[in-house]
Order: structure tokens, then sequence, then C-alpha cells
């Protein structure tokens, strides 16, 4: 199985990733606005140029930022992310049954506040199933005025 080496690295307003291994006279660098998009994109560029498909090959991250390489760093940081949100979807899905368990009780709002750590307003929104964004930013329903 082929192994290729993509090289992520920092160029004015873009990150760079050089992708080694490729076939002769194949030019593999390809440029992104952020950062997040190389995980997903960088295995389907190498497959575009190689025709061949994601699976039929591995890749050897490299991070070098101003010519030092943190690929260590990054990596440790990228692994600690998805543990990070991993977590918070099981605590959200864990929150949102113990609430619903002590709604089904008779715990009052305030009192499973208290227990999961938020205000009752939050745990009413919760509790409503509203966690959608507004315009101004904050999370939650809007409320319809006369005015709007």
């Amino acid at each position: 199985m082929p192994d290729y080496t993509a090289t992520v690295t920092r160029d004015e307003d873009l990150w760079v990733v050089r992708i080694s291994g490729l076939p002769e006279h194949v030019v593999g660098t390809v440029d992104y606005v952020h950062f997040s998009e190389i995980k997903d994109e960088v295995p389907e560029a190498i497959a575009d140029l190689t025709d061949t498909d994601p699976e039929d090959f591995t890749i050897t991250w490299r991070y070098e930022f101003d010519g030092e390489d943190v690929t260590e760093d990054v990596l440790e940081y990228l692994v600690a992310e998805e543990e990070f949100r991993r977590l918070q979807s099981r605590r959200d899905q864990t929150r949102a049954r113990v609430l619903e368990t002590m709604r089904r009780t008779g715990v009052t709002q305030r009192a499973m506040a208290d227990v999961v750590d938020l205000s009752h307003q939050r745990v009413h929104q919760l509790l409503k199933g509203v966690d959608t964004p507004v315009p101004d930013g904050r999370r939650g329903r809007r409320r319809r005025t006369p005015a709007s």
C-alpha cells in the first residue's frame, strides 16, 4: 500500500500542503484557506491525483511552522480535540437523558439546573429542544414581538 507524506505549512494567508511520494511529474501542492479542510480534502486530492481510492493508501502527516517541525504537538492536539468532541457529545446525550428522567420524576427545572450546573433558563431551553442559532448570535428560539 503506497504511503504519501503530506507536509502542512503556512504561507501568507493559506495552508499549503505538499504531498511527496506521488508518481513522477505529478505536482502535489494544494492550498487551503481553513486548516479544518485539510484532514478530509487531502486524501481526496491524493486519490484524484493517483486515480485511486483514499482507502488504497496511507498518509504520513507532517506539520512545519516557520521551518520548525511541530508534528508531534499538532497531532497530539488533533487527537485531544477529537476526544474532547466525542466526550462533549456523550455529555450532551447523557445530560438530555438525565434531564428527561428528572422531568418525568417531577424534579423542578431549578433543581435540574443545579444537578447539571446550568441556568434554569438553559435547562428550560434544553427540555423544549430549543438549541438553534438566531441572527443575533445567541442560541434559542426567537420570540416574535408585535413589531417583527
